[in-house]
C-alpha cells in the first residue's frame, strides 16, 4: 500500500459520523424572514432588480419594455417562447451570442437576495447564465427561503443537483479605491419576474 493509500485509508476509519454533530435546531439559526421585501432589498443592495409588472403585462411584453434593443431572447422554460429555445444552442459558446436568457429559480434566499439554479434549470448548458447579458429569474415568492441554513436544510435541489450556483444581481468588481463595476465579467443585470 503507498503512503497516499494509507493516508486516505485512516482519513475514511477517522472521519466523524453524521449523527455525532448534528445541525442545530433551524429556529436557532439566524433571521427566519423569507418574505418578498426582505428578497427584493437584499436583491437591490447586490444590483439585481425586479421586473416590475405594469397593468396588463406579461413576461413577453415587461422583457421587451426593459430590453427593446434585445435581438436574441432565449427562453429555458416552457410557458416563454422566446426567439430561440435553449435546447436549441449547439454550444456553450453559442451562449454568449444570447441577448437575454429567461429561466425559473425553483428557490430563492431572502436574506442574499440570491437564487439558485442547476443543470435542470439550464438543461445542462450551464455556461448559459454566465455568458449571456442579461438574465430574467422568474420565480414565485412561495419558493423563498430565509437564509442558506434553511436553504440547506429545507431545499433538495442542493442534494440532488450536480452543479448549482447562487446568483445575488449581475456580476460586480470592484478595485483598490474601491470603483464598483457591475456586469464586469458575466451577466450585465438580473431581474426577478414574480409568478
Amino acid at each position: 500500500m503507498s503512503a497516499r493509500d494509507t493516508i486516505l485509508s485512516r482519513l475514511r476509519d477517522n472521519r466523524p459520523k453524521p449523527a455525532e454533530h448534528p445541525l442545530p435546531p433551524v429556529a436557532r439559526l439566524g433571521d427566519m424572514d423569507n418574505g418578498q421585501a426582505r428578497f427584493e432589498n437584499s436583491l437591490q443592495i447586490l444590483g439585481g432588480q425586479v421586473l416590475e409588472r405594469q397593468e396588463g403585462d406579461t413576461l413577453a411584453t415587461a422583457i421587451a419594455r426593459r430590453f427593446p434593443d434585445a435581438k436574441i431572447v432565449c427562453s429555458a422554460v416552457p410557458e416563454f417562447d422566446g426567439t430561440i429555445r435553449i435546447q436549441d444552442l449547439a454550444s456553450p459558446q453559442q451562449a454568449a451570442t444570447v441577448d437575454v436568457l429567461v429561466v425559473r429559480a425553483p428557490f430563492g434566499i431572502a436574506e442574499m437576495g440570491s437564487i439558485f439554479l442547476s443543470e435542470a434549470q439550464l438543461h445542462n448548458l450551464n455556461s448559459a447564465a454566465h455568458l449571456t447579458q442579461h438574465i430574467v429569474v422568474i420565480l414565485s415568492p412561495a419558493d423563498l427561503t430565509a437564509n442558506m441554513h434553511t436553504a440547506y436544510i429545507e431545499r433538495p435541489e442542493f442534494k440532488s443537483a450536480r452543479y448549482g450556483v447562487l446568483m445575488s444581481g449581475p456580476s460586480a468588481t470592484a478595485d483598490i479605491q474601491g470603483v464598483l463595476i457591475r456586469g464586469a465579467q458575466g451577466v450585465r443585470t438580473l431581474s426577478v419576474w414574480w409568478d
